[in-house]
């Protein structure tokens, strides 16, 4: 088998349910720190496409790496949140604002 390939994004932008499959759009930031007036926003990369049961398998598999992060020290969680909560959180400091996707 081949080596797969690495992708990197900074984070998922948008989730979306249409055509009975879940599409997550990677994003990325991009911005020119060679120009102070260009803001760094993010900007969506790929999209990842996959069935419901599959996105499902994959949110536990989230759902288990972040309980590991928790155990290891890396993320701290916030009292009373399940460790979905906790990671959202840690991906956005301002935990008050309201999600980004107007799908949640």
């Amino acid at each position: 088998m081949d080596r797969p390939e690495n992708i990197f994004a900074d984070g998922i932008g948008e989730i979306t349910l249409a055509g009975g499959m879940v599409r997550m759009d990677l994003v990325t930031l991009v911005g020119s720190q060679n120009n102070p007036d260009e803001k760094p926003r993010l900007e969506a990369s790929q999209r990842i496409v996959m069935p419901p049961d599959g996105f499902l398998r994959s949110f536990s598999a989230m759902e288990n790496l972040v309980k590991q992060l928790i155990d290891a020290g890396l993320v701290k969680p916030r009292d009373g949140a399940n460790p979905a909560e906790t990671a959202v959180a840690a991906g956005n400091p301002d935990t008050n604002a309201p999600p980004k996707s107007p799908n949640f």
